[in-house]
């Protein structure tokens, strides 16, 4: 090969390097302040309340719930097989903490072993979602903080409860929202609350714990106000007599999550190990 040849095949070389370097730059997370590349999801709850929407629901409804994934990948994984394996389960909870440092990397990681399950799965914001630049990453991800979608007749209300995180302005959770939310409606029968912290906990407002819980317990329609957050053996504990039952689930890093089944306006939660 002479020189002529030579320089006009480095230079071939030099550029298709440079196409390569910055067409990929997108696709590995170089950087912790990244918020998204061109493989990142957008509205993964909308789309995923869009194929429940196509399901046929029986007259019990099952539905999986457990939280803080965090770094927790192979229990995630395992989580996701045992799932599969089961025939009967309308669709899946991820309560909040699904990242530890609000990292792209992070949400990445745990939406591609989510999104091998065959039944769909919603996910809540947790307290760790909202570091950094998590909430941005979840926004857009996932979809708006607080939401809710309506199945079997029964209405499940995700919402923000993580109040350290706002520093406990008496901004989340947002009452007035919740309250125009739990407004009965032809839509609906009963209703199921769905938030990362509990009322209980220091990392919810405590200016909003006695109307949280006023809010929970207004209705007999309100079936549950159900959390996560506690990494804990599920917890099941009442803040008015012959209230609504709040219920705490344990976390994926203890390889466990709650089977809530619902049948005939009554609600029954069993903690699995897997």
């Amino acid at each position: 090969m002479n020189l002529p040849d030579m320089t006009k095949l480095l230079r071939i070389l030099s550029f298709l390097i440079y196409i390569a370097f910055f067409t990929s730059c997108d696709a590995v997370e170089y950087s912790p302040n990244q918020k998204f590349n061109k493989h990142t999801p957008v509205a993964v709850n909308e789309r995923e309340i869009k194929k429940l929407s196509t399901k046929t629901p029986g007259s019990k409804i099952k539905v999986a719930i457990t939280g803080d994934t965090q770094r927790n990948y192979k229990e995630s994984i395992d989580l996701v097989r045992y799932l599969n394996a089961l025939d009967d389960i309308d669709f899946v909870v991820l309560n909040g903490d699904i990242s530890d440092f609000g990292l792209l990397l992070e949400f990445n990681g745990i939406y591609k072993i989510y999104d091998d399950l065959k039944m769909p799965f919603i996910s809540v914001v947790g307290n760790h979602d909202l570091v950094a630049n998590g909430k941005s990453i979840y926004m857009r991800m996932f979809g708006p903080l607080n939401f809710s979608f309506i199945y079997g007749g029964i209405k499940f209300i995700c919402h923000d409860t993580n109040g350290r995180e706002y520093n406990f302005d008496k901004t989340t959770p947002n009452i007035p929202w919740l309250k125009a939310e739990l407004k009965p409606s032809a839509d609906f029968t009963h209703a199921i609350a769905i938030s990362h912290v509990p009322s209980t906990d220091g990392d919810f407002d405590p200016n909003l714990a006695s109307d949280y819980e006023a809010l929970m317990n207004a209705d007999k329609n309100i079936l549950a106000s159900i959390h996560s957050h506690q990494h804990q053996a599920q917890r099941i504990y009442y803040t008015q007599r012959g209230g609504t039952p709040f219920i705490i689930t344990n976390a994926i890093v203890n390889r466990s999550f709650t089977l809530l089944e619902i049948e005939n306006g009554t609600i029954n939660a069993q903690e699995i190990k897997y």
